[in-house]
C-alpha cells in the first residue's frame, strides 16, 4: 500500500479530532516526528471502534518495527519479553516502562525511565520493590562480557546442570536395570 504524505496528514487530522490530548502529548515526546498511523497501523476506519488499542504482543511488535537491534533483541531475551511472547497480559512491555504517547529520553527528569523515576515505574508491577531493585542496566545482551555476563553464565550453568543431571539419571537407570538382570 502506497502511503503518501497527503494521506498521512489527512489521517493525522482525522485522529486529532477525537484524540487531541494524545496528539499534544506525542508532540512533546521523543516521538514527535511520528504520525498516529505510524504506530496505530491497523486502524483504518474513521471513526473507529472504541477500545481499538494494541494488546501486549502488538505493542511490542510496533515498537520493534523501529527499535530493532540490541533493544528489541534484549527485550525479547528478557523475562518480560519471553512472558509477553508466551501470551502474558501482565508482564511489562515497552509501553509499560517508557510510556505510550509520553515517551521521553532517560536523561529527561520527567521520563518514566529516568534514574530518579525508574523505581516508581518498576513498583507499578513490583509492589515491594526497594529503591535498589531498579538499579542495573536494561536492554543488555547476554554476552560473555559486559552487563549481560552474569545472566549469560547463569544460563550456561543451568543448561549444563540440566544436561549433566539427565545424563546421570539415565546412567543410574541403566545401571539399575543391569543390576536387576
Amino acid at each position: 500500500i502506497l502511503v503518501t504524505t497527503a494521506s498521512v496528514a489527512i489521517a493525522q487530522e482525522d485522529c486529532l479530532q477525537c484524540h487531541e490530548d494524545a496528539g499534544t502529548t506525542v508532540n512533546r515526546s521523543e516521538h514527535d516526528f511520528l504520525s498516529c498511523i505510524s504506530c496505530h497501523q491497523d486502524i483504518e476506519d474513521f471513526p473507529h471502534d472504541e477500545g481499538a488499542s494494541l494488546d501486549k504482543k502488538e505493542s511490542v511488535a510496533v515498537c520493534a518495527d523501529c527499535h530493532e537491534g540490541r533493544v528489541a533483541i534484549s527485550y525479547a531475551d528478557s523475562f518480560h519479553g519471553k512472558a509477553v511472547h508466551l501470551g502474558s497480559q501482565r508482564s511489562a512491555t515497552c509501553v509499560d516502562c517508557h510510556g505510550a504517547h509520553d515517551v521521553l529520553g532517560q536523561d529527561n527528569p520527567n521520563s518514566k525511565v529516568s534514574k530518579e523515576n525508574t523505581p516508581e515505574t518498576c513498583s507499578i508491577c513490583h509492589e515491594n520493590a526497594s529503591p535498589g531493585f531498579a538499579e542495573g542496566e536494561e536492554h543488555f545482551q547476554l554476552a560473555t562480557f559486559g552487563a549481560g555476563a552474569p545472566m549469560y553464565y547463569t544460563a550456561k550453568f543451568f543448561i549444563w546442570l540440566t544436561i549433566i543431571t539427565i545424563t546421570a539419571l539415565v546412567i543410574h537407570m541403566e545401571l539399575q536395570l543391569y543390576q536387576n538382570l
